[in-house]
């Protein structure tokens, strides 16, 4: 593992987007501390509260006064699943940026064994061995991966999969267009074309057990498509 005290990171940053997540922030958020304690020394925990109509940004706001090192940020109103990246990104101030969402389909701890992966690369990108989603979006998922395979030679797993860490020096040069779900993609395919290496790990998708999921609406899916052939003729 990269080394500072004792084997661990020198400082992490982790953030999460939320939406629909109030019943899942509370076991979220102090799992999440529990484990950033075991890796670093220093860190701080940002939940990104996308203007939820339930109430995710209370929750959120609880958890900040009760939790150490949280913070929120709220937007106004529902800006999507881009901007929250987006943001959390921009808030970000540590040396590593580590981020999953915010609806406990992941496990945080599945991050452990990879990262000695960090020694020699740059970015840390989960790919999930079998995603708990109805067929459509298992299909979904696998034509958007072909397509970023066939425009742009991206030859990872699963693009979109919310288990990454970045280095700092990684994310400080970069500009993000996007202000979609292509974001993901977008971030991978511009540090891996600036030379960054990119390393990928095995993480487990759990079924979601509460709140709502918005990756499967047609806005969203249109907005990402129209993104991903924007980004695709402006980098020929």
């Amino acid at each position: 593992m990269p080394s500072h005290t004792a084997g661990k990171l020198k400082s992490v940053s982790f953030f999460c987007p939320a939406y629909h997540d109030e019943q899942n922030l509370p076991t979220l958020i102090p799992r999440v501390a529990e484990f950033l304690k075991e890796i670093t020394d220093t860190f701080e925990i940002i939940i990104v509260e996308d203007g939820s109509p339930d109430r995710t940004g209370t929750v959120a706001d609880e958890l900040a006064k009760t939790v150490p090192h949280v913070r929120v940020i709220h937007h106004p109103k529902n800006l999507g699943y881009g901007a929250t990246l987006h943001d959390g990104f921009k808030a970000a101030r540590y040396d590593y940026v580590m981020y999953t969402d915010g609806d406990n389909q992941y496990d945080i701890r599945e991050f452990k064994p990879a990262l000695p992966l960090l020694n020699d690369h740059d970015i840390l990108s989960g790919y999930v061995t079998e995603k708990a989603v109805t067929n459509g979006r298992k299909v979904q998922s696998a034509i958007y991966n072909f397509f970023i395979r066939a425009l742009f030679g991206l030859r990872l797993r699963d693009v979109n999969c919310s288990m990454k860490i970045y280095k700092r020096k990684v994310i400080d040069p970069m500009q993000i267009k996007s202000a979609s779900a292509f974001i993901d993609a977008e971030m991978l395919i511009r540090a891996s074309r600036a030379g960054f290496s990119i390393a990928q790990f095995p993480v487990t998708h759990f079924h979601r057990s509460s709140g709502v999921a918005s990756g499967s609406k047609w806005n969203v899916i249109v907005d990402t498509f129209v993104d991903m052939i924007k980004f695709r003729m402006n980098i020929l």
